[in-house]
């Protein structure tokens, strides 16, 4: 099992619009392909910055989980609304739990 920490920038000063958007339509489509999303957060003090953590069991989960929503009708509607609001940078962290975490 791993996760993955994301961090979504939006274009300057469209932040709210893009966490509604993630919180309401992303996320959603998301956990109906599969996806475990741990949580979603703004950020204190970088009101254009959305982060969301998912959680798998493996990279073959990640991969099937990915390609269903690449692969889903909505999809495209998704994609063109986020590269209006998006900045075009995200980020990506892989964390893996240490062995005494128990999280395993």
């Amino acid at each position: 099992m791993f996760y993955e920490i994301r961090t979504e920038r939006a274009r300057a000063g469209r932040g709210t619009e893009m966490a509604r958007y993630m919180d309401e339509t992303v996320i959603p489509l998301h956990q109906e392909m599969g996806m475990h999303v741990v949580g979603a957060f703004t950020v204190a003090d970088d009101e254009d910055a959305f982060v969301w953590i998912r959680r798998f069991e493996d990279a073959a989960d990640r991969e099937r989980v990915l390609a269903a929503v690449h692969g889903h009708s909505r999809c495209a509607t998704v994609v063109d609304t986020l590269s209006a609001l998006s900045g075009g940078t995200a980020s990506a962290v892989r964390l893996e739990p240490a062995p005494r975490s128990g999280l395993r």
